[in-house]
């Protein structure tokens, strides 16, 4: 089953049992991955594809993670002014609960130890290898799958 129809199907599932916060995300995330830009069009892109979709859920994860160091951010603040947290603590958990959801459609990430070693590999058989190259590297064989911030400081250590 492609990706595109497994989250048709699990949004379906959602909107059935009433799991608002589910099925908007998945709604959301539909409609991201479905849009096809007039520069695609042109290229001659005219169906979603696997990668398309997977791009897609991976930008809604970096956004979320993005989003929960905020709301961290902004806790912390709220704890030290002796403010109210029960607003940003209930956001915290509906992000923590869109990032699990998440997660089960994106592919598996890598570790950073993972990571690490498949850097050293590259670094191995291409001793000359710069940042760059290592990086473009990473982006062919293991796209999606690794922290772009976590790659990037291993590639310059």
């Amino acid at each position: 089953m492609a990706l595109l129809d497994e989250l048709k199907s699990d949004q379906l599932a959602a909107r059935k049992l009433n799991d608002r916060l589910k099925a908007d995300l998945l709604t959301t995330l539909i409609g991201e991955a479905t849009q096809i830009t007039t520069e695609e069009f042109k290229r001659g892109v005219t169906e979603v594809t696997d990668e398309k979709v997977v791009a897609t859920v991976a930008k809604f994860l970096k956004n979320t993670k993005l989003t929960l160091e905020n709301l961290a951010t902004e806790r912390a603040r709220l704890v030290e002014a002796g403010g109210d947290t029960s607003k940003v603590d209930e956001r915290t958990m509906a992000a923590e609960t869109e990032l699990a959801i998440l997660s089960s459609y994106g592919p598996k990430q890598m570790t950073e130890s993972e990571l690490r070693e498949a850097i050293n590999d590259f670094r191995a058989k291409n001793p000359d290898a710069n940042v760059g190259t290592i990086m473009a590297h990473l982006k062919t064989s293991f796209g999606g799958q690794y922290d772009g911030k976590t790659a990037s400081m291993l590639a310059r250590a």
